[in-house]
């Protein structure tokens, strides 16, 4: 399935990248779904870049939709990674059971996949092109680390006193102009990431998905650099970045679709060398070079629902499973590759996204919510670092091996 629409930008500080990796054929597995009414009311756990979802199932269906910040009193979780606590198994419902056979899953599981989105840092085009020149974007896209790092120095000290610069990426010399372009309104090189524990894949695809201080401590060191670098050239006090880490799936909700097109997409590098690697399948380059296509999360029910609740809640993951306005909703209002493997390419942004899943990605790895928060905590006592000593280096590492329960 592939639709188009289209689009315009103007926002606030955002940001585009690729290994091999192609568009799967599409699950054509179905499921019977009840004719059932759907029901009047559903109290949903979700987090900001899910609830787009959980709000088209409402407004389609004409149900009373009541969202809490309490995961444990809902009757549905939409959440970004997978959740704790009670929750049905969808293998136990004849229908979720089809559902979760349609996402390729047989076996017992306490939620239902909700797709993947690409992951990186996003940044508007025509900004990228009035500093560097056209070609900026793809330029970025391949440069190594070195190249990487010293173009975000070099930008940010340029934003702070402009004159012409000379960087170089992807082998190429590029020129900062000698004035601001009016099209830049961004107060740093970075925004505040909108995700960051998905920026922990190029670490454990390196580590070959082997969970222990040896394999992980070397990735993870480059996972450090790349998060200092951010830190060091963030916008102050929540203020506009040129580049923003985030999935394609938090822009369209934080933002909507028509100022996402027009945004390119740079991969989150992070200071690797294939020493740090124990994983056959990758080198250092193609995990600095393409972007991650992440897990935007997961669809769950709570067991202790009452039955009504359960009622509300199986129809909703239903309509999004079986439903052609629900897939719409997955592929074009979230923006996401769905599980069976269809996509939008409806609006620039969503087009450019299937071209890059064709051209190449990383497959993004699946975090449970506690690891993730663990994660991104970790990131956070870095905030105020001024002196990025061997010691602040030590303890991020430890940190994020605790998070992701490495040996």
């Amino acid at each position: 399935m592939q639709k188009i629409k289209s689009a315009a930008l103007a926002l606030p500080a955002l940001l585009l990248a690729g290994c091999a990796a192609a568009l799967p054929a599409e699950n054509t597995a179905t499921i019977e779904t009840a004719a059932a009414a759907a029901p009047q009311t559903l109290k949903v756990y979700t987090s900001a870049s899910l609830a787009p979802a959980a709000q088209a199932y409402a407004e389609a269906q004409g149900v009373t939709l009541t969202l809490t910040d309490e995961a444990a009193s809902a009757d549905l979780l939409l959440t970004d990674h997978a959740p704790g606590g009670s929750l049905l198994d969808v293998t136990s419902d004849t229908l979720l059971a089809a559902a979760a056979a349609r996402a390729g899953i047989t076996e017992n599981a306490n939620a239902l996949p909700l797709g993947r989105s690409l992951y990186g840092y996003w940044a508007r085009a025509d900004v990228l092109n009035a500093l560097l020149g056209d070609g900026a974007a793809a330029a970025l896209q391949t440069a190594n680390w070195e190249e990487w790092s010293d173009f975000v120095e070099t930008l940010s000290a340029w934003m702070a006193e402009p004159k012409a610069a000379t960087v170089t990426l992807s082998g190429a010399d590029y020129t900062l102009p000698d004035a601001r372009p009016g099209s830049l309104t961004a107060t740093g090189v970075f925004a505040a990431p909108l995700d960051r524990a998905s920026g922990y894949t190029a670490a454990l695809l390196a580590a070959d998905g082997t969970y222990t201080a040896d394999a992980l401590t070397g990735p993870l060191n480059g996972v450090y650099s790349a998060v200092t670098l951010e830190w060091d050239h963030m916008a102050a006090d929540g203020g506009e970045g040129i580049f923003r880490r985030a999935k394609l799936t938090d822009l369209l909700a934080e933002y909507g679709a028509d100022t996402c097109n027009g945004l390119v997409l740079v991969p989150f590098k992070c200071q690797l060398d294939d020493s740090d690697l124990t994983a056959e399948d990758y080198n250092a380059e193609g995990l600095l070079n393409y972007p991650v296509l992440a897990d935007v999360g997961s669809i769950a029910i709570n067991a202790g629902t009452s039955a009504d609740g359960l009622k509300a809640a199986k129809s909703a993951a239903l309509w999004l499973y079986s439903n052609g306005a629900g897939e719409d909703a997955l592929t074009e209002t979230l923006g996401v590759v769905t599980p069976w493997n269809t996509a939008a390419g409806t609006t620039a942004v969503t087009a450019m996204q299937v071209q890059q899943v064709g051209t190449g990605i990383l497959p993004g790895v699946a975090l449970d919510t506690a690891a993730a928060d663990a994660l991104t905590a970790n990131e956070l006592t870095l905030q105020d670092s001024e002196k990025h000593t061997k010691a602040e280096r030590t303890a991020f590492v430890d940190g994020a091996l605790a998070a992701l329960g490495a040996e």
